[in-house]
């Protein structure tokens, strides 16, 4: 049996393999949110999006992809688990297993804590570039040393900070400005004031991709665990990514989406358009 078949169930929603086709993104679902320290409800997530994708247009002219016809297998959604740490051992190794398959994993939350597993199994020359609100830096929050707010402090104690860029951020502690400076930042100020990402990502071939939709507004994205004002825009989210052309993407995540604070649904359709472009930038990283 593989870890696949262990700890995911089998109700895939995005898959669209014709015959013959070989995936060019296995997706999985991340339901949890037992350390969500606002707003609980991101377990829904993963449906969530797979039910917008279905429901937008998924051509982006300006890549030229059809994402609707992309050869994608979900693998359906991690089971259930209690604790913080069960939960990461699994995502470790089903990404462990698709990236030895050379499969290029991407993980659909959630809260963001997956991210700590899934990038720890990425390559040492792959960079983590991360758009979010929040740094997620804290040494523990509301007594929980693996979260959604403390993941990243985790991960930087495992590898450092240098392979880390992070997009967007507006909302952290004192502390965390402070150890932010150890990593490269463009903040949300920044980026409404016109800066654009082209030299954070210059020298940086290959890419894990996180995506927290808590790095747009919440204007764009009302539906998530901690929203945070003074975000960008979906469409200058949406125009970043694209900016990722010619990386070689080797995984991605989008984590946060929480639907029961969705009602219009208009941040599920945002996390589904995401999804379809970052799948976009994979077809053609690897062709």
């Amino acid at each position: 049996m593989s870890y696949s078949e262990l700890f995911l169930s089998t109700q895939p929603k995005i898959t669209n393999l014709p015959q013959g086709k070989e995936p060019i993104v296995s997706v999985f679902g991340v339901p949890y949110d037992v350390t969500t320290s606002y707003r609980p409800g991101c377990r829904f997530g993963p449906d969530a999006l797979r039910e917008a994708f279905w429901k937008i247009e998924v051509y982006d002219p300006e890549l030229d992809v059809d994402a609707e016809v992309l050869p994608i297998e979900d693998l359906g959604n991690i089971n259930p688990m209690p604790e913080p740490d069960k939960m990461l051992y699994a995502v470790g190794k089903v990404v462990n297993e698709l990236l030895s398959n050379n499969k290029v994993p991407a993980a659909i939350g959630g809260e963001h804590t997956l991210t700590l597993a899934a990038f720890s199994q990425m390559p040492d020359d792959c960079k983590l570039l991360i758009f979010d609100a929040h740094f997620d830096l804290r040494d523990e929050l509301y007594g929980w040393r693996l979260s959604h707010g403390t993941f990243l402090r985790r991960l930087s104690e495992k590898i450092g900070f240098e392979r880390f860029m992070h997009i967007g951020a507006r909302a952290a502690s004192k502390e965390e400005w402070s150890i932010a400076k150890n990593m490269s930042v463009i903040t949300s100020k920044e980026l409404r004031e016109g800066k654009v990402i082209d030299e954070l990502i210059r020298d940086a071939e290959k890419l894990y991709v996180s995506v927290d939709l808590d790095v747009m507004d919440p204007a764009y994205a009302p539906g998530v665990g901690t929203p945070e004002p003074g975000g960008i825009a979906s469409s200058l989210l949406l125009d970043m990514l694209r900016r990722l052309k010619g990386k070689k993407i080797l995984g991605f995540d989008i984590v946060e989406l929480d639907p029961p604070y969705d009602i219009s649904g208009i941040t599920s359709i945002a996390a589904a358009s995401v999804f379809s472009r970052l799948a976009s930038l994979v077809s053609l990283s690897f062709t």
